[in-house]
């Protein structure tokens, strides 16, 4: 080849080269891993201040928005979790300084914005910051309510827990959703909730004294409630050292009419099961055929019949027994799962009461943002 072909391939091949470095390096200055280095503690601080003044002007959708822009320009997209901290402290120097000589009451907006945040997190799949908003309302809850010790405030911060636990709640995050609920009630040892999911923690993780215990604060607060009641019976026939009768003479209650009819099924049940292993299939088979007038098609509790049937060898009348069982039904939940799985209630409620609250320290936070500003700013 000539030297002027080989010098012109040469000079072409470092063209592209040099093509492929800037692509690259410029891909890596527009990524948001590298904007996130770039932005300072400085720039965090007044970025969550603006946000917070927003806030302080009672425009909560807006706040939330700017927020959640904001702290995913701050971490990024690589690596989120190196950022993280930086974020963190950088915020908490700003609340340090609006709390100087202030009402406490200004952190409730600011655990408002962080436990709206959290879900906004959530539905973007953006893990870090949510632990974050859910660890920064936490942590400002306990501050809440410590330092103002009121009835008001410690309720405020344990339905904020509460929000955060049954959100959370799942066989895969039963531990640090019932951990939250605990914490709940310590704050506010009269929230029902907080009560009846840290019972259903305990009786899920087999700690039936504890849901005892914990079913029984629950009733007292919330009076006869069934659900309550039927856990509480069940619990006690499960632990070795549970009152046993009374779990029976619960169950027994729980059969009639006025209750829900997935309450009645596992009410018969459990007393059909109970009865076998005491009295024998006779017995059973007495139980569950009157469940069976009164819940007429109940397929679980045919079924539960058949099998005591069987056991007797009566086996003409088992198959009569299951061969009248519906097929129609067989894709809607059983009253079993229903009590297997137990699932908080709807909580939209709960938000917009927290919303409501919060409100209630806008002005004390405007006051203390402006008393910051005028003395330069903070620190």
């Amino acid at each position: 080849m000539p030297m002027d072909d080989k010098s012109r391939l040469t000079k072409a091949c470092l063209i592209l080269a040099g093509q492929w470095v800037y692509l690259i390096f410029s891909s890596l200055t527009a990524s948001p891993a590298l904007a996130a280095k770039e932005m300072r503690p400085l720039e965090i601080k007044q970025r969550y201040t603006q946000v917070l003044g927003i806030l302080a002007a009672g425009d909560f959708d807006r706040a939330v928005v700017d927020l959640v822009r904001f702290e995913q320009a701050a971490v990024g997209d690589q690596q989120p979790w190196r950022y993280v901290d930086t974020l963190w402290k950088s915020k908490l120097h700003v609340i340090r300084d609006l709390l100087a000589g202030q009402d406490v009451d200004l952190l409730m907006p600011i655990i408002g914005l962080h436990h709206e945040a959290y879900f906004r997190y959530s539905e973007l799949g953006r893990r870090h910051l949510a632990q974050h908003s859910r660890t920064m309302s936490v942590e400002l809850g306990d501050i809440l309510a410590e330092r103002s010790g009121t009835p008001a405030a410690k309720s405020f911060a344990g339905w904020t827990l509460v929000s955060f636990a049954a959100y959370l709640w799942s066989p895969s995050n039963i531990g640090l959703s019932a951990d939250l609920f605990y914490r709940a009630h310590l704050l506010d040892p009269g929230n029902e909730l907080a009560l009846a999911g840290l019972a259903a923690a305990w009786e899920r993780s087999g700690g039936y004294e504890k849901a005892i215990e914990t079913l029984t604060k629950a009733l007292r607060l919330r009076g006869a409630d069934p659900e309550l009641l039927l856990r509480l019976a069940l619990c006690n026939l499960r632990d070795p050292k549970g009152a046993h009768e009374q779990a029976l003479a619960q169950l027994s209650s729980l059969t009639r009419a006025e209750a829900p009819g997935w309450i009645r099924s596992v009410a018969y049940q459990e007393l059909a099961r109970a009865r076998l292993a005491s009295d024998g299939a006779s017995s059973a088979e007495t139980i569950l055929r009157q469940a069976l007038q009164d819940l007429p098609g109940d397929q679980q509790l045919s079924l539960q019949l058949a099998a005591v049937l069987d056991a007797q060898r009566r086996r003409s009348e088992a198959l009569a027994v299951l061969d009248a069982i519906e097929i129609l039904g067989w894709e809607s939940e059983s009253a079993r799962q229903t009590y297997d799985f137990w699932e908080p209630p709807d909580l939209s409620g709960v938000r917009s009461e927290l919303r409501r609250e919060m409100e209630g320290g806008l002005a004390t936070l405007a006051s203390s943002l402006q008393a910051v500003a005028a003395a330069g700013g903070g620190s």
